[in-house]
């Protein structure tokens, strides 16, 4: 049971070391979209498709609604959408300034509006979304807001999801190029958390505190909006996960000592495959993402709390149940009974 125990501690640490470089690639992923601004090029070209007319898209994104929250806004509210669209709509049946219009919740004006406008203005496959929106409402204004709103997250998740599997080979590559930077050989780090039973522990303990508070998710609504303030949010977000990482104590980093003397050294001869295959090994588990390690972090504990009981101690007798004799008591009793 000391092996199995062993194992799971292993197996452990090295989960939770997963996590931290997948939250640390991710930061520097962040950092490179920050500086780049494809988060909102990609919110953008979203909103873009889903008006299918150039014109409305910069209108809306002109609208005084909208425009408070930046030049190039990473993410916008739902209800946002549905309102500064509302109010657009609204605008186009008074006739009036958007800012003038406010939002008319007369549901039938704003269908007669819509299906009167001419198609350079709002587009035919557009028009017929909205009309079976505010249809589908049954005349209650609130419901056809919500149905707007919805149909803009739906629109909002596929531009999410090609995000998501953009990050996915981002993470690869960028977890190969720090593997490989920062000496982080899986198969390295394997070999010493195994000979070395404090560092583990330790590891093993900076685990479990971890695991006791919720993962950290970044709430879009609240995330800064400029350019600079996402710039400078990915810089505190990657010192912080580079320093948790440093604390571990673990052998990263390299050494011009050989690989005999310093966990951190250089190979030799096929030394170098074996080192090879370790940071393909690391690029592939960062590009999990951290809330896969997460979760599995979660489960390994579980498993672990309920196997070490049983490893500290031996099995108590149960109240209704009497603990089982050992060979000595049996051997009494078969003596008593040759006497008698």
């Amino acid at each position: 049971m000391l092996f199995g125990s062993t194992i799971l501690e292993l197996a452990l640490a090295m989960t939770f070391v997963y996590l931290l470089l997948s939250f640390l690639c991710s930061a520097i992923v962040e950092f490179i979209e920050s500086l780049a601004g494809r988060r909102a090029k990609d919110l953008r070209k979203g909103i873009a498709a889903l008006l299918a007319n150039p014109k409305l898209a910069q209108d809306f994104f002109d609208h005084p609604l909208v425009k408070p929250l930046g030049k190039a806004p990473s993410y916008i509210p739902s209800r946002t959408f549905s309102l500064a669209l509302w109010n657009m709509a609204t605008s186009a049946a008074l006739q009036t300034p958007p800012v003038i219009a406010g939002v008319t919740r007369d549901i039938d004006i704003l269908r007669a509006t819509i299906t009167r406008l001419p198609d350079d203005a709002l587009p035919a496959d557009l028009k017929g979304s909205f009309v079976t929106l505010i249809d589908e409402a049954g005349g209650n204004f609130e419901k056809a807001r919500e149905n707007v709103e919805k149909w803009y997250d739906d629109a909002m998740d596929r531009v999410s999801g090609r995000f998501k599997r953009r990050t996915h080979w981002i993470l690869l590559g960028i977890g190969l190029a720090a593997s490989i930077g920062m000496n982080l050989d899986s198969i390295n780090i394997v070999q010493t958390l195994a000979h070395n039973n404090d560092l583990r522990q330790t590891v093993v303990a900076a685990a479990e505190n971890y695991a006791k508070t919720p993962l950290p998710t970044p709430d879009p609504a609240a995330a800064p909006q400029t350019p600079d303030a996402q710039y400078a949010e990915s810089v505190k977000r990657l010192d912080k996960i580079r320093g948790e990482i440093n604390e571990l104590g673990l052998p990263i980093g390299w050494s011009s000592k050989p690989l005999g003397e310093d966990p951190r050294g250089l190979p030799e001869g096929w030394g170098w495959l074996l080192k090879a295959i370790g940071f393909i090994l690391t690029a592939m588990a960062v590009s999990q993402g951290a809330p896969f390690w997460f979760d599995l972090l979660n489960k390994i504990i579980v498993i672990r709390s309920t196997v070490k009981p049983h490893e500290k101690s031996p099995m108590q007798p149960s109240k209704d149940r009497p603990a089982p004799e050992t060979r000595r008591e049996r051997k009494s009793d078969d003596e008593e009974e040759s006497k008698d």
